[in-house]
């Protein structure tokens, strides 16, 4: 039993007997109530968590509820060392959460240059709510997420942002606000931005268009767009990959993308403007992309019988050196025809020699199309006579 014992407190001497910043990294990957819970271990770790540089603060391991849980988060910020800067901070809840708590929580962040910023939140709070505006003028951030769901277009952004070192912006829910112009145009003061990342967001009032313009951008994800007629114009001279999900803005127009490899299309079928939307989009990029992906629900709307006099509008993709087909589900509606013909158009359409890439299954009754198969242009052709041996 004494051997056991002395095994034992060998081991958690071990423990302890790292320095403090070892320890310091270790608590970066845990949860910060798991870290505050380390303080009963020993003297050595009474206070060693108010040291953190990252705060992850989340409700999912909080059983009792939204009290208990916002009665932790103001104990952290009241008790943590506030001679130490943050460098990330968390605060997710899916449960619904007060608004003074978003605003301690945003104050603290900010008073502590704070770099990596994360507001996953569900607001069950009446609209009206509007984010301190010095989160938008914090010269420490580099990445910030700010994902607020249940009451739509909640966040409004101002006219003007400044944040000299944000690297990385992800916005779910945000309304953008006009200038005295009315020209809605937020990223253009940043020096650092690469990625950008805008799901279900809004234009104010009699706003219809959106300037995103930026030298640096390398990255925008844009998708989820309300029905009305907005329109998206790109001065981003440095933009390598774009992608586009669910709703697509309906009018679309760029300057110059020259430096344009990738493009990934996802869009949501049965969508107002879809089809049209799509073609817009497709006829944009047309004369720099090089690779481009197009999910089963994108190839659903293409092939829609109401596109078919669009369809032969596909525009001449210059550069295009690999279509990729990514396959979600089962399509036994679709007449693999129809597929081959498609895929054929875009080969067509483009003066290099195009790989096409199918990965995932398309089913047509009994006939598999393609199943992680690469094939050239000429395969597709001999896709098309096995189809029609085939019936």
């Amino acid at each position: 039993m004494k051997s056991k014992r002395d095994k034992k407190e060998r081991e958690k001497d071990r423990l302890s007997d790292l320095c403090d910043s070892v320890l310091l990294n270790i608590m970066k990957f845990m949860d910060t109530k798991q870290v505050v819970q380390t303080c009963v271990l020993s003297t050595r770790w009474k206070t060693l968590w108010r040291r953190v540089t990252t705060l992850a603060l989340n409700n999912s391991v909080f059983a009792r509820g939204l009290p208990n849980y916002n009665q932790f988060v103001f104990s952290v910020l009241s008790h943590r060392d506030k001679s130490i800067s943050l460098q990330d901070i968390v605060l997710r809840n899916e449960r619904g959460v007060e608004p003074k708590l978003v605003d301690a929580v945003m104050k603290y962040a900010m008073s502590h240059n704070v770099e990596n910023f994360t507001l996953e939140l569900y607001l069950n709070f009446k609209p009206g709510y509007t984010l301190r505006p010095s989160i938008f003028s914090c010269k420490s951030l580099t990445h910030l997420k700010l994902l607020f769901w249940g009451v739509p277009w909640m966040m409004k952004i101002p006219t003007s942002l400044e944040l000299p070192a944000l690297k990385s912006l992800h916005l779910i829910s945000a309304t953008f606000v006009a200038n005295d112009n009315g020209i809605v145009e937020p990223f253009s003061n940043f020096k650092m931005l690469s990625t950008l990342v805008l799901n279900c967001w809004s234009l104010q009032h009699n706003a219809t268009v959106l300037c995103i313009s930026n030298s640096k951008l390398s990255s925008l994800c844009i998708g989820c767009t309300p029905p009305e007629r907005y329109k998206v114009v790109l001065s981003t001279p440095n933009l390598n990959s774009i992608s586009l999900f669910r709703g697509l803005v309906h009018q679309f127009s760029a300057c110059d993308l020259s430096v344009l490899e990738e493009v990934n299309i996802d869009v949501a079928p049965g969508l107002k403007y879809g089809i049209s939307g799509l073609i817009n989009w497709l006829e944009a990029i047309a004369n720099y992309v090089k690779i481009l992906t197009l999910s089963s629900s994108t190839l659903e709307v293409l092939l829609h019988p109401t596109s078919s006099s669009i369809r032969s509008k596909l525009p001449c993709f210059f550069r295009l050196k690999s279509l990729k087909l990514k396959v979600k589900e089962l399509y036994r509606s679709a007449d693999p025809k129809e597929v081959i013909r498609l895929l054929i158009c875009f080969g067509k359409n483009s003066p290099q020699a195009l790989k096409i890439i199918i990965s995932g299954i398309l089913m047509f009754g009994a006939n598999i199309i393609g199943v992680d198969c690469n094939m050239n242009t000429k395969a597709v052709m001999l896709a098309i006579q096995l189809v029609n041996d085939n019936p």
